[in-house]
């Protein structure tokens, strides 16, 4: 049974993003409740830890930084972190990327409600997509419900913006942005899998939570994404058509998703069409290829050695750089 006053480890995974990092661990410092901070660097290379020595983060005595010898991703990362962690009388693990800000209450709200409702696996703040200052509302991605019969392009679904309304509400997954979960059920489901490298990590992890029961959405606890996305695509025309197709050069970032979805797809899915529906998927790529990109073959190569290993369950997280000669 959990305490009346849980203890926590929050988990931080971060790569060359310091000036991202000092706010989160600044925001963390100042949570109403306290909490141990556990930071995973993915072998930066951006003097994160010289700087973090500098300004005197590694003198609190509860933060810990251990530094990887390779970058893992964010997969390899975070369960790192929970390895780490998990060897700790810790009652729960707070986990979120080095670019989340949450409330200084964030924290405590999400105690309030296990406080009232301790039978859940996991509990969830609402995220907001940029900064304190200028934000908006996550319904997708970061939180949503499942369904499992149709699992592609996306196993998840979004949430209507009246969820978020509520005090709280039962979803079915919650991003590692700000997730709070119970050491005794990943105990029960075992880490996050560090194979997937980067993308869908917390989906799979999510869909593993739901077999102990839902994610607690607790509203009043906030916390802010400052992802920035904006630089990966690029418009692409074809007579009169047009859309925004991946930059040739990030291209090999999205081997990991579409690996890792179809993998998904494979392990979780309830309904017998879930091949057609990667052959589906699959004409989708192709078609868009052939009609918008540049670098056809190599791009045409690339998606079908991304959905073949996600079907073979093959994760070799080298090979992606390989396949387009960068």
């Amino acid at each position: 049974m959990t305490s009346m006053h849980p203890k926590i480890c929050t988990i931080v995974v971060t790569y060359n993003r310091y000036a991202l990092l000092k706010e989160c661990i600044d925001s963390l410092l100042h949570q109403t409740y306290p909490t141990d901070i556990l930071v995973i660097d993915n072998a930066s290379t951006d003097g994160t830890e010289a700087n973090l020595i500098k300004e005197g983060y590694t003198s609190f005595e509860n933060l810990c930084y251990q530094k990887l010898d390779t970058n893992l991703g964010g997969a390899g990362g975070f369960h790192a972190g929970c390895a780490y962690a998990s060897a700790y009388e810790y009652d729960f693990m707070w986990l979120m990327d080095d670019d989340a800000e949450p409330e200084y209450t964030a924290l405590e709200k999400l105690i309030e409600a296990i406080s009232l409702n301790a039978s859940y696996p996991a509990y969830a703040p609402s995220v907001f997509i940029g900064t304190k200052e200028k934000h908006t509302l996550s319904t997708f991605g970061h939180r949503g419900q499942f369904n499992y019969k149709q699992t592609l392009p996306s196993f998840q679904r979004p949430l209507s913006v009246e969820t978020f309304l509520k005090k709280t509400v039962e979803i079915d997954m919650a991003s590692f942005v700000g997730i709070l979960i119970s050491s005794n059920a990943m105990k029960k489901i075992g880490l996050p899998k560090k194979e997937f490298f980067i993308h869908h990590d917390d989906t799979e992890y999510s869909l593993r939570l739901a077999t102990l029961g839902k994610i607690l959405l607790v509203n009043e606890s906030k916390i802010y994404h400052k992802e920035k996305r904006q630089n990966e695509k690029i418009e692409r025309r074809f007579f009169g058509f047009h859309k925004n197709r991946i930059r040739f050069e990030v291209l090999w970032l999205k081997y990991f998703g579409l690996r890792n979805s179809i993998y998904i797809a494979i392990q979780y899915s309830k309904t017998p069409f879930v091949w057609l529906d990667i052959l589906k998927l699959y004409g989708t790529l192709c078609k868009d290829i052939l009609l918008y990109d540049d670098h056809k073959w190599l791009r045409l190569r690339f998606a079908t050695h991304s959905i073949l290993d996600g079907l073979r369950g093959h994760f070799d997280n080298t090979k992606a750089k390989r396949l387009l000669h960068v």
